[in-house]
């Protein structure tokens, strides 16, 4: 029997099972308590009424009722912050690289980073049995981050139901032993990049630069070789970055060696290199760590598609940003890098809704395979939660759906609560048989070469996600941050998974 996944529907909660954020809860105590004060002062009961909802009513319309996808108050945050960033200048990043010295020790000073981006990022490197690794400490968000390029299985939309099961369950356990093993791995973000590519380019390059002195038997086992070499109109890479929080018995043991950098890199360097040994555990295969170099090297193409993942030469964490990021326009940004002119625009849409019905195990395909000729980043980050904490967060949001469910002796229930009903009791069943628990949030980023192309591409990847059962949210206003969250920082969630 095929594996289906089922995804709980997110639809428009009240006060129950919703958590109001900071500014939310003031602003709605702020309006009840007013109305309150308000209606107490004046004598008529009508007045009473009337003065209690004109001031407590645009409250509480502008906390929970829907505006255009959001709320009010959502929306008037983003543009708030939008604004503010407008003025001071910040949505319009030059980079300081060419002024940018280096010390007596060699190593390079540091320089600003685009809006967006974590600031203040500590560069860390780290020895493991597998290569040098980056390790970047975020000190907002208390996490150190590092990537890895790894390979899953080949052709999997070929293999029979079964080998697609193993494979899940696979990677399933490898979730499990991350959460519950100990270990200091508490995020991963998956990064799935997809580069249009020319496959005729080397035949191509061959031919224009053959020389006619050079033998025969040269010439035609050099053709040879190039009809065997497997070339694809794509390049298609997965990266995977590790979170681990900053914690106090982390400081503790990095304080027994000469430095906290070294610490750092000794204690975390033994962590990933845990992690990596066991990826086989989920039938993953390690490609290669992402040193400084590397790392530099794939950020920068994030901005800047025409720049080479592995052209490494001359990149570091001050030649990774872009030369120029313009975020100003609400509806995309504009990035140009040290090596090419025109500039490259970017989007990004959040993936806000899940399938609202059962889904293969494949129902991801319609974006990341069928979608040809477009410049995107698919990436999904995720908190892994220990099984004792998930089983009883799925309870919980068991118990709110079953309580919100209109059961009143007449009334047809709603079949969508009864769906939603069933996915929360079935995770709540799963994690008990041994399922991994996970927060996730995901997110795309498309690029092209004008806005025109932009536009395009857009739509092209929102009528796959369509097809794939899921809804896009693009991040107008938000665009400068949003694009970050597709970048190998594990970013895109919240710190306490609230």
């Amino acid at each position: 029997m095929a594996r289906t996944f089922v995804f709980p529907r997110p639809r428009p909660r009240g006060l129950l099972g919703r958590k109001l954020e900071g500014d939310e809860q003031v602003v709605l105590a702020a309006g009840l308590l007013g109305g309150l004060v308000l209606a107490w002062l004046v004598s008529s009961t009508v007045l009473k009424v009337v003065c209690f909802g004109v001031l407590a009513g645009p409250c509480a319309w502008a906390v929970l009722a829907p505006f255009r996808g959001r709320t009010f108050l959502k929306w008037f945050e983003v543009t708030r912050t939008y604004r503010r960033l407008l003025r001071d200048g910040s949505l319009l990043y030059k980079s300081q690289a060419p002024y940018a010295g280096r010390l007596i020790a060699g190593r390079r000073m540091s320089v600003d980073v685009p809006a967006g981006v974590p600031r203040d990022m500590e560069w860390i490197s780290a020895r493991t049995a597998f290569g040098e690794i980056a390790i970047l400490l975020q000190p907002h968000e208390l996490m150190f981050t590092a990537a890895i390029e790894v390979e899953a299985m080949r052709d999997f939309g070929s293999l029979d139901t079964e080998d697609k099961e193993s494979l899940i369950q696979a990677y399933e356990s490898l979730l499990k032993a991350t959460a519950d093993g100990g270990g200091r791995i508490r995020r991963l973000q998956w990064i799935a990049r997809v580069i249009p590519t020319d496959p005729n380019a080397h035949a191509r390059d061959a031919a224009a630069r053959a020389d006619p002195k050079a033998p025969a038997w040269l010439e035609v086992s050099y053709q040879e070789l190039i009809r065997h070499v497997a070339v694809t109109s794509e390049d298609r890479r997965l990266i995977l970055v590790l979170g681990i929080p900053y914690t106090t018995d982390l400081v503790a043991e990095a304080r027994r060696y000469d430095t906290l950098h070294v610490g750092y890199g000794i204690a975390l360097g033994k962590e990933l290199e845990n992690f990596i040994r066991q990826l086989s555990r989920g039938q993953l295969r390690h490609v290669r760590n992402l040193d400084e170099a590397g790392l530099a090297s794939y950020i920068h193409h994030g901005y800047d598609p025409s720049h080479w993942i592995d052209d490494t030469t001359g990149m570091d964490r001050v030649t990774c940003w872009p030369a120029e990021l313009d975020a100003r326009d609400p509806s995309h940004l504009v990035s140009r890098s040290w090596e090419t002119s025109p500039g490259w625009y970017s989007r990004t849409a959040w993936i806000k809704e899940m399938p609202v019905l059962p889904v293969g195990i494949n129902f991801m395909a319609p974006v990341l395979l069928y979608v040809q000729g477009v410049v995107f980043t698919v990436s999904v980050t995720m908190d892994l939660v220990p099984t004792d904490q998930a089983i009883t967060e799925a309870m919980a949001d068991a118990t709110n759906e079953l309580g919100q469910a209109d059961k009143r002796a007449g009334v047809i229930e709603d079949p969508r609560e009864q769906k939603a009903q069933k996915a929360s009791l079935g995770t709540m069943h799963e994690i008990a048989a041994g399922a991994a628990g996970i927060r996730l949030a995901a997110w795309i980023t498309v690029t092209a070469p004008d806005d025109e192309a932009l536009r395009r591409d857009g739509d092209t990847v929102r009528s796959a996600a369509s097809r794939s059962g899921i809804r896009l949210e693009w991040t107008d206003k938000e665009h400068y941050r949003a694009f970050a969250n597709t970048l190998p920082f594990a970013a895109g969630l919240f710190r306490n998974g609230s």
